[in-house]
């Protein structure tokens, strides 16, 4: 069993720490380009050698993208499939350049991992032992105590909100963003779909809400194409983070634009 540590202290009020040993980047100054990785082993040997050239800052393993080409779409106890799920994390850890965000997202917020509460906070506090930061899933029942626990394995913990039906209301967004904050969750992410340019809009006007208001790195995203120019606004805005992709490989989520591409607009946004 790996020796838990406490998250390295933040640089600065409002900054927070990703990463375990040399391979470390701040959140909440400068936005950071994360790119995620997926799918099966020899895809992700693939996508773990392009990070190598790419201008990215994080990298996002989608685990639940790993555990479908085990398992497929049906549910999975954890003890079934934990060791084979930290083993691939520990491989990506150690040979990605850059530090690791793990996240397993479920069937009910559109990701490939078909888990009940129990056996989604049972990987994601594995995953939170190798990992340098681990995504939760607010509204899991349990997300409270698991963000616990992955901070006393030396994880940061970035709590995440989905719809990819629509935009929430203000205030229900208002109220994810709180339950967050009061969670204990370093970094508050949300993503909704949306449907107008008016719904992105108020996405930006959330996030940069939530960052003055609780002092932490906050990422807003609305997907789609009205959303677009949500991807690419900057630390102005509040952005902690953007997502975007591997140059020919496929993204996480609707409406991401190449790692080269965010990093261009970005450079000009915030000055080089």
């Amino acid at each position: 069993m790996p020796q838990s540590s406490a998250p390295d202290p933040d640089p600065a009020p409002g900054l927070i720490t990703i990463g375990r040993a040399a391979k470390k980047a701040s959140l909440g100054a400068r936005t950071q380009v994360i790119v995620p990785v997926g799918g099966d082993a020899a895809a992700l040997s693939g996508q773990v050698e392009a990070l190598a050239t790419c201008r990215a800052d994080i990298v996002e393993w989608r685990a639940d993208t790993f555990l479908a080409s085990l398992v497929g779409s049906h549910f999975v106890a954890a003890s079934e499939v934990e060791s084979d799920v930290v083993s691939m994390a520990r491989y990506v850890a150690d040979s990605s350049p850059l530090p690791v965000l793990a996240t397993i997202r479920t069937s009910v917020e559109g990701g490939e991992a078909y888990l009940d509460d129990e056996e989604y906070c049972a990987l994601v506090r594995a995953l939170a032992l190798v990992a340098g930061g681990v995504d939760v899933e607010i509204s899991r029942d349990g997300s409270s105590a698991l963000i616990e626990e992955a901070h006393e394995a030396g994880a940061i913990v970035v709590a995440s909100f989905h719809d990819f039906e629509g935009t929430p209301g203000d205030e229900q967004l208002a109220e994810v963003l709180a339950a967050m904050n009061y969670a204990g969750a370093d970094v508050l992410k949300f993503a909704c779909m949306a449907t107008s340019a008016t719904d992105a809009a108020r996405v930006l006007a959330a996030q940069a809400w939530a960052r003055e208001a609780y002092d932490r790195p906050v990422i807003g995203i609305a997907m789609g194409p009205n959303g677009a120019p949500t991807r690419l606004v900057g630390s102005a805005l509040g952005s902690a983070a953007t997502f975007a992709t591997l140059p020919g490989w496929e993204g996480s989520a609707p409406g991401q634009f190449t790692v080269e591409q965010v990093r261009a607009v970005l450079d000009i946004v915030e000055g080089g």
